[in-house]
């Protein structure tokens, strides 16, 4: 299979919603035919999710363009998707990432079928694959915890702050953190975190036997892979603030995961076979 984009090629993508309790997700999927394997998008928490929107787009397409279906889609109360966020629960994030994964898995059941997960996207496919779901797993920048991702996630909004806001009104992330310890809900970048999430943050990890990704190869008996997305990887990963984010050429990344997948999935006389 020949790992590049193919330029002039339109490739179908289908915008809709999902239907799940109390709401509907935002989805999009980049249809194949005859798709070597499908990949389930997981992509980053609430306003992290505008911040790398625009390579996430791309790593899905550059995937299609090389024979791998994908469905991505927005949380919910995030983005497209319906629902209050100030409601949600990171039980109600896995639930959706649960019934998505069903859902594509049964497209085609002969088809291998991947989760991947970014940064708090990684904890929740994680948490998918160790209930079951999936024929292998790749994360990228998973944080051991909810809490985690919501602390970096702060810290670039405060940073933020410091730019555009006089002194006088400038907080700290421990300004906020007190006051959500405290009881008092706290507006991020757009979203209202809530006691309650921020609470229940800590106690939402990635599954202990993902922390190794040896260990977790030998555990699972599926191809798992996990790296950490350096600054060179901004605004794709978190780095900085939103203002000093600038679009950069992924194709380096792009490829070597493209190579994974490719390397340990084909599709042989309609049977998943894994190399």
């Amino acid at each position: 299979m020949q790992s590049q984009l193919r330029p002039g090629k339109h490739l179908p993508e289908h915008a809709g919603y999902f239907e799940v309790s109390g709401a509907h997700l935002y989805t999009v999927q980049h249809e194949v035919k005859a798709p070597v394997a499908r990949v389930l998008l997981v992509g980053p928490f609430a306003s992290e999710r505008h911040n790398s929107y625009l390579p996430w787009v791309r790593w899905a397409r550059y995937l299609a363009a090389n024979h791998i279906e994908v469905l991505r889609y927005d949380y919910r109360g995030i983005g497209e998707s319906t629902g209050a966020f100030d409601d949600m629960t990171f039980e109600d994030w896995g639930e959706d990432v649960r019934l998505l994964s069903g859902w594509l898995a049964d497209c085609s059941p002969h088809v291998p079928f991947l989760l991947h997960g970014l940064e708090l996207g990684a904890v929740l496919a994680g948490k998918a694959f160790n209930q079951g779901f999936g024929d292998g797993l790749l994360l990228w920048s998973a944080p051991a915890t909810a809490n985690q991702a919501l602390r970096t996630t702060l810290i670039r909004w405060v940073n933020l702050e410091q730019i555009f806001k006089r002194p006088e009104e400038r907080r700290t992330a421990s300004d906020y953190i007190r006051e959500l310890e405290g009881g008092t809900p706290q507006e991020v970048e757009g979203y209202r975190w809530s006691t309650k999430l921020w609470r229940e943050s800590f106690d939402f990890a990635l599954p202990e036997e993902l922390a190794s990704e040896t260990g977790a190869g030998l555990a699972f008996q599926r191809p798992i892979r996990s790296i950490k997305l350096g600054r060179d990887a901004v605004p794709l990963a978190k780095g900085g603030t939103p203002a000093h984010d600038e679009f950069k050429d992924f194709i380096s990344l792009f490829f070597e995961n493209l190579a994974w997948i490719e390397a340990n999935f084909t599709v042989q006389n309609s049977s998943a076979t894994y190399a």
